[in-house]
C-alpha cells in the first residue's frame, strides 16, 4: 500500500491544532484558570502514583488549595467583567511622573517656554510607488512610514536621516 504524504495536508492539520490550542488557552487565560489547570494535572499525577488515600493530609491540601484557585478564578473573572480590573494597560503615550501642583503663573510661564522650544515643522508626504497603502513623511531631520487602515493613518516606523 503506498501512502501518500502531502505537505499541504499535514499543514492544515498543524494550523488546526494551533488554532485549537490558542483558543483553548485564551479561554482559560479569560476565567483565570491556568492555576486551576495545574493543580488538577498535579492532582492527577498525584491520584496515579497514589498519593491520594483516605483522610491523608496531601488529599486535603490538593482540595483546599483547588477550591481557592477556583475562589480566585471566579474573583477574577468577576472583576473583568466588572471592568475594575487594575492591571496596567500599556500606552504609547507620555505619562505623568510627577503631578505637583503648580500655580497659574509659573505654568503659563512653562507652557511659553515649551512653545519657544518646540518648532513645529510641517513635513512633505509622498505615496509610496510599490505600495498605495504607504505614505512616508519626509522630516529634516527623519523619515516617517504610515499605513493607510480603516482608523486613518497607522505609524510603521521612523528613519533617522
Amino acid at each position: 500500500m503506498i501512502l501518500y504524504k502531502s505537505p499541504l495536508i499535514f499543514g492544515i492539520i498543524k494550523k488546526i491544532i494551533g488554532v485549537f490550542f490558542t483558543v483553548i488557552y485564551k479561554i482559560f487565560a479569560f476565567f483565570n484558570l491556568q492555576f486551576t489547570l495545574l493543580l488538577s494535572l498535579i492532582g492527577v499525577v498525584l491520584y496515579l502514583t497514589g498519593a491520594f488515600e483516605e483522610n491523608n493530609v496531601v488529599l486535603i491540601v490538593f482540595y483546599l488549595l483547588l477550591v481557592l484557585s477556583i475562589i480566585y478564578a471566579i474573583a477574577g473573572t468577576i472583576k473583568r467583567l466588572l471592568g475594575i480590573d487594575k492591571r496596567v494597560k500599556k500606552s504609547k503615550g507620555a505619562q505623568i511622573i510627577n503631578e505637583e501642583k503648580v500655580d497659574d503663573k509659573e505654568d503659563t510661564q512653562l507652557q511659553t517656554e515649551v512653545k519657544e522650544s518646540v518648532k513645529v515643522e510641517s513635513p512633505t508626504y509622498y505615496t509610496v510607488r510599490q505600495n498605495n497603502n504607504f505614505i512616508m513623511a519626509e522630516y529634516s531631520d527623519r523619515y516617517e512610514l504610515y499605513r493607510k487602515t480603516e482608523e486613518g493613518l497607522k505609524k510603521v516606523r521612523t528613519d533617522y536621516k
